[in-house]
């Protein structure tokens, strides 16, 4: 066993579960679509990407840590943490946007530009923006882009725990 993979056995748990967090709010939020009949605006498909590149980045962090390429985690773990805070600007902005309604984004030209992405092209069911940003869901009581954004938080700051462990075992190898 390499001296790397002994000195954080929970590494790539950890990054894993990121990951897993990920899919799972991706599937809350198709959930709501599709059975709640809540579409998601352009502020709701620009955070479920920046949720798609924190699963991305934390898989490969977790692939690189196994396969023993430190350069290949440690950059991924940087790129989750940029997704995550992009993310977290994206939920403000939204939150902000519940908050004074008479500003709401509507169907924007960004709504629109973001439809002729080729990536929403490639999972419209989950990017294509056809909502309001006032038309939001309440969860918990409290509105779906503030728990978005709380998500974003705490999978930052996990992020960033598993950066720190990385530079750690980085210093022992």
């Amino acid at each position: 066993m390499s001296r790397t993979a002994s000195a954080s056995p929970w590494f790539a748990t950890l990054n894993l579960l990121i990951a897993l967090a990920c899919v799972g709010i991706l599937g809350g939020a198709l959930w709501l679509q599709q059975t709640q009949g809540a579409l998601p605006c352009a502020l709701c498909v620009l955070q479920r990407m920046a949720y798609l590149g924190l699963l991305v980045f934390s898989l490969l962090a977790a692939l690189g840590f196994k396969l023993g390429l430190r350069g290949l985690t440690r950059l991924a773990l940087w790129l989750a943490l940029l997704a995550a805070l992009i993310g977290l600007i994206f939920a403000a902005k939204h939150v902000w946007l519940v908050f004074h309604p008479e500003q709401t984004c509507g169907l924007d030209p960004l709504a629109l530009r973001i439809n002729h992405w080729g990536v929403t092209a490639l999972a419209p069911w989950l990017l294509r923006a056809d909502g309001l940003c006032s038309d939001i869901p309440y969860l918990f009581g409290l509105p779906l882009p503030l728990l978005s954004g709380i998500g974003f938080v705490g999978l930052g700051l996990l992020t960033g725990l598993s950066l720190s462990a990385a530079g750690r075992m980085r210093r022992q190898a």
